[in-house]
C-alpha cells in the first residue's frame, strides 16, 4: 500500500523501516498534515504517530472523505486516541509493542485486500457511529429508478446529483447507467476508466451456462463490476450501453437481462446500500421494462412545460397498459401509484402549479386515476453553474458536491429541494446531510425550507 506517514521521531523512523520490510511504499513522511497535502501525494492510507506529529481531526476527516484509510498510534490519554475510538478509526498503542505492530500490519493488509471498507470508515468518521447505524436502518426505499418520458428534462443530472447526495450523506450508493439509448452518466462523473459496463456485464453473463437468478456467487461478481468513484468512497458506478450494435445478442434475452439487473440490485442492497438506476425514456424497451418492474421507487423527472406534460401523460398510459396485460388493471395502478414520485425540474417561482393541475386534468380525461403529487421541486440553477457541473474537468463541480465544497448561495435552494425529494426514498438522509456539514441553512442557523414556501401559498 502507498502510505503517508505522519511523524518525525524515533518511533516513526522504526515504523518506516518496518513498513518497507513488509512491502509497503511511503508516499511521503511529514511532521505536519493539512487538507492541502491530499492533492500533493498519491497514497491510500495515512498512519499518524500522534505524539510525533502535528495533525488535527479536521484534516483527518477530509482524508476520510477522500477514501483514505486512517491508522492512529496514540497514548491512552492522547486526544487523537479518544477521537479514533469515538469514530471507529483504527487506533494502536503508543509506543507500539511487537503485538501492536503486527496488528497494524494486519489491518493494512485488510485494507489492501478490500475487506476493510473505505465506505464504512467514511460513515463512522464523517457522521459518527450513531448516525452510521441510523442510516443503515432508515432506508425506506433502496432500489430507485430515475426516468423521464422525454429527453432534455435533466434526468441524468438529477440521477447523478441524487447519487452524490446519498453518498456524501454516508450511504453506500451504487449508480447504474441503465439507459439503453447510450446514457451519458460516465461523462457527468468524469470516469476515464471503468472496470466494465452494463452491456459488458450482460455479455459476460450471457456466456455463462448457470442461471443468473440462482447463482449465489454472482453477487460478488456484480459488486466487483462497479467502479469506485475517486475521492468519494461511498459512491460506486457502473456505466451503461457503449455499443453501436443495436442487434447485440445481450439485448435480446429479457430473462437474462432481468436476472442481471435483479442481481445488481440485490447485491447492492445486501451491503446495506441504495441502488439508483438511470433509465431511458422508453418504458417498452426490454432493459427499461425490466428496471421499472424491479424498482421500489420510480422518480419521473420532467420540466413544468406542455411538451413534458403531454409525454408524461402518454408514458404513464403506456406503462399502465403494459403492466395491466401482465398483472391486471388494479394491480398495475397499485404498482404505479405506490412507486412513482414526480419531480419537477428547473422550476421558476410557482410555475409548476398550473402545469401540475393541467397534468392531473389530462390524466382524468384519459380515465387514469393516479394520485400523483409534486414530490420534488428542483429550482432553476444559474447556467454558469450547470455548465461547469458537466463541462469542467472535476467531478467535484457536480452541483451537490460543489455546494458541500464551496457553499455558493446560488445552489442552496437546489440542494435543499433535492434533499427534500431524496427523503421520499430515504427519510434519514436529511440528518446524514446535516451531520456531513452541507445541508443549507439560513443566517440564523435554521433550515431554509425552500419547499415550505410553496406549501404556504
Amino acid at each position: 500500500m502507498q502510505i503517508l506517514l505522519l511523524g518525525t521521531g524515533t518511533v516513526t523512523s522504526r515504523l518506516s523501516l518496518t513498513l518497507a520490510e513488509h512491502g509497503h511504499t511511503l508516499a511521503g513522511q511529514m511532521a505536519a498534515f493539512s487538507p492541502q497535502h491530499l492533492d500533493l501525494f498519491d497514497f491510500q492510507g495515512v498512519i499518524v504517530v500522534a505524539p510525533e506529529a502535528a495533525v488535527t481531526t479536521e484534516s483527518l476527516l477530509r482524508a476520510a472523505e477522500r477514501g483514505k484509510f486512517l491508522f492512529i498510534l496514540a497514548g491512552a490519554d492522547d486526544g487523537l486516541a479518544a477521537w479514533a475510538h469515538s469514530t471507529g478509526v483504527h487506533a494502536f498503542a503508543f509506543p507500539p509493542t511487537e503485538l501492536e505492530t503486527d496488528r497494524l500490519l494486519s489491518e493494512i493488509r485488510r485494507a489492501e485486500s478490500g475487506t476493510l471498507a473505505a465506505d464504512a470508515q467514511f460513515r463512522r468518521t464523517v457522521l459518527g457511529g450513531d448516525m452510521a447505524a441510523r442510516l443503515q436502518s432508515g432506508m425506506a426505499t433502496r432500489k430507485i429508478v430515475v426516468t423521464s418520458p422525454k429527453g432534455g428534462t435533466g434526468k441524468t443530472t438529477t440521477a447523478v446529483n441524487l447519487a452524490v447526495l446519498f453518498a456524501l450523506s454516508g450511504l453506500t450508493t451504487y449508480l447504474i447507467d441503465a439507459d439503453a439509448n447510450a446514457g451519458s452518466l460516465q461523462y457527468h462523473l468524469r470516469l476515464q476508466h471503468a472496470k466494465t459496463t452494463l452491456i459488458g456485464l450482460l455479455r459476460q453473463e450471457l456466456a455463462r451456462n448457470t442461471s443468473v437468478m440462482g447463482d449465489i456467487a454472482a453477487g460478488a461478481r456484480y459488486l466487483e463490476a462497479f467502479t469506485p468513484l475517486p475521492h468519494l468512497p461511498t459512491l460506486k458506478v457502473l456505466p451503461g450501453f457503449i455499443t453501436d450494435d443495436l442487434g447485440d445478442q445481450a439485448l435480446q434475452n429479457e430473462e437474462r437481462i432481468t436476472g442481471v439487473l435483479h442481481g445488481l440490485l440485490e447485491a447492492g442492497v445486501a451491503t446495506g446500500g441504495v441502488v439508483i438506476l438511470d433509465v431511458g425514456i422508453n418504458p417498452a424497451h426490454v432493459v427499461h421494462r425490466a428496471a421499472l418492474r424491479l424498482a421500489e421507487g420510480i422518480a419521473i423527472v420532467i420540466k413544468p412545460e406542455i411538451p413534458d406534460l403531454a409525454e408524461t401523460r402518454r408514458w404513464l398510459a403506456r406503462m399502465l397498459a403494459s403492466l395491466s396485460g401482465v398483472v391486471g388493471r388494479e394491480a398495475s395502478y397499485e404498482f404505479v401509484g405506490s412507486r412513482v414520485k414526480l419531480c419537477y425540474n428547473q422550476v421558476i417561482g410557482q410555475n409548476f402549479k398550473a402545469a401540475h393541475t393541467l397534468l392531473q386534468h389530462s390524466l382524468k380525461e384519459d380515465h387514469l386515476h393516479l394520485p400523483l403529487s409534486p414530490n420534488g421541486l428542483l429550482p432553476f440553477v444559474a447556467p454558469h453553474l450547470t455548465s461547469e457541473a458537466v463541462n469542467s474537468d472535476r467531478a467535484e463541480d457536480i452541483l451537490v458536491w460543489r455546494y458541500k465544497r464551496e457553499k455558493p448561495e446560488e445552489l442552496a435552494a437546489y440542494v435543499d429541494a433535492l434533499v427534500g425529494f431524496a427523503s421520499h426514498f430515504v427519510p434519514v438522509v436529511r440528518e446524514g446531510a446535516a451531520r456531513a456539514g452541507f445541508l443549507p441553512t439560513s443566517a440564523n442557523g435554521t433550515r431554509k425550507g425552500w419547499l415550505r414556501r410553496f406549501k404556504k401559498g
